[in-house]
């Protein structure tokens, strides 16, 4: 066979091989395409539901403060003190028992604090959750809480602004703790010492704490955990009004 006709030969092979290479690459690209629609639907719809959480959690507390107001004694004349006493509430099981509000967080940043740190059913649905085996609000010792950063509401995306000064108020159907935020810390997540009495110590507590867990770097943790503490102001009973910090809520 001449080099002539062997060329004649092989241009319609490479004819079918043009043309296979070019449905390749049209699949291809229509799988890469598809890919990248399906991972922005899914980012959109996570992002969507994150929203839709985040203001089912602030009209949940916002319900649960209506309720205490509603069922409280008709008083007036109370004063906030730096010594409270024990509160009077005792929850068992997942009770929802106080709402914390953070303005630094939110226009109108509220959410529900129930008992336990389970991640279903509180940290996800109810907002935060309370450790046991730490202080209630008011007491000397660690009021410990916790709460989602990313995702299910990210009650807490912008903890890591917290300024110190920062009003960080505890509504119970007792009255009002309000804490100031005092400084940030970054722990790995087996550090279980801030939840002591006194946060990375072992010596008998005299202040009265407050500790807001969560994980830590936003949105995709790696095993660290952003601790922020703050420390009581005072306690205002319901018969005194809610203080002035929570004034935000009115005008959002």
């Amino acid at each position: 066979m001449s080099r002539r006709e062997r060329r004649r030969s092989e241009q319609p092979r490479r004819a079918r091989r043009s043309v296979g290479s070019a449905i390749v690459t049209v699949i291809g690209e229509l799988m890469l395409t598809a890919g990248v629609l399906v991972l922005l639907f899914i980012g959109w719809k996570m992002s969507l539901n994150d929203s839709n959480i985040d203001r089912s959690q602030e009209r949940a507390a916002a319900g649960i403060s209506q309720g205490w107001q509603q069922e409280a004694a008709p008083g007036t004349g109370g004063q906030a003190t730096s010594t409270p006493g024990d509160p009077s509430i005792h929850p068992e099981g997942n009770d929802i028992f106080g709402v914390l509000y953070i303005q630094r967080l939110g226009d109108q940043w509220q959410r529900p604090i129930a008992r336990g740190v389970e991640k279903k059913p509180v940290l996800d649905h109810i907002g935060f959750g309370w450790y046991p085996d730490t202080n209630m609000p008011g007491q000397v010792g660690n009021f410990a809480v916790a709460a989602h950063r990313g995702g299910q509401g990210s009650s807490l995306r912008y903890v890591d602004s917290l300024t110190v000064g920062d009003k960080m108020v505890i509504e119970t159907k007792d009255g009002w703790y309000t804490y100031t935020y005092r400084n940030t810390e970054y722990v790995m997540d087996v550090d279980v010492n801030v939840l002591n009495p006194v946060p990375q110590s072992s010596v008998q507590a005299t202040d009265r704490l407050l500790t807001v867990t969560s994980c830590n770097p936003y949105p995709f943790t790696n095993g660290e955990r952003i601790i922020s503490y703050g420390v009581l102001d005072n306690f205002q009973p319901r018969s005194a009004g809610a203080p002035a910090s929570l004034d935000y809520l009115q005008k959002g």
